[in-house]
């Protein structure tokens, strides 16, 4: 993941918030959990925020 995607999700989503983060980061480790070559892109970085929060 980016700088420019952390300050994206951020403004988007975390907001600074901690738990909120905890979740987040919880999303995308299902997302890529057993995949061989995992990469964390915007695309599900929006998949991710979505469950958080509801589409963008």
């Amino acid at each position: 993941m980016s700088e420019d995607d952390v300050v994206w999700v951020d403004e988007h989503v975390g907001h600074g918030n901690f738990r909120t983060w905890a979740k987040l980061t919880s999303h995308l480790t299902a997302e890529i959990y057993g995949k061989s070559r995992a990469v964390v892109d915007r695309r599900l970085l929006e998949r991710a925020c979505a469950r958080l929060m509801g589409p963008l």
